[in-house]
């Protein structure tokens, strides 16, 4: 994963500030750590909802993280061509919406790799996005 261009799902971030799970969290840094990390707003948004309801992160606290997001990962900003995009994703590949909004912008910012634990490992989308669970061995 050494300097390409990686996207990085809401999960990634999850298991990087919560403690709950050491060698997942160990994981989640070391692929941010060994990639060109992008991340959508829509990822953002998704990290807040969940840090915030299921960790009980005080809203300050992620309100610092997020503003050193820009420091870590190129952010890439929803576009009505993505939200298209993900649509089309969808129906060809039988993604849920947001997952396909996910797909598309990874498409969208030219990276090769989409890190999620959530989405089909090993696929490969259009020919030009690997869809890798790097936990699946952890």
């Amino acid at each position: 994963m050494n300097a390409v261009r990686t996207f990085i799902d809401s999960n990634i971030l999850i298991y990087a500030f919560s403690a709950d799970e050491p060698v997942k969290q160990k994981k989640a840094f070391d692929c941010l750590n060994n990639c060109i990390p992008v991340i959508s707003t829509q990822v953002i948004k998704e990290f807040a909802n969940v840090i915030i309801k299921k960790f009980k992160f005080d809203p300050i606290n992620v309100s610092s993280i997020i503003h050193d997001i820009p420091h870590i990962a190129e952010i890439v900003r929803e576009k009505l061509e993505l939200i298209i995009g993900g649509l089309r994703i969808k129906q060809r590949y039988g993604y849920s919406f947001y997952d396909g909004l996910i797909i598309a912008t990874a498409l969208h910012a030219n990276c090769r790799i989409l890190l999620s634990e959530d989405l089909q490992d090993n696929h490969i989308i259009d020919g030009k996005l690997r869809i890798i669970n790097p936990f699946i061995s952890v």
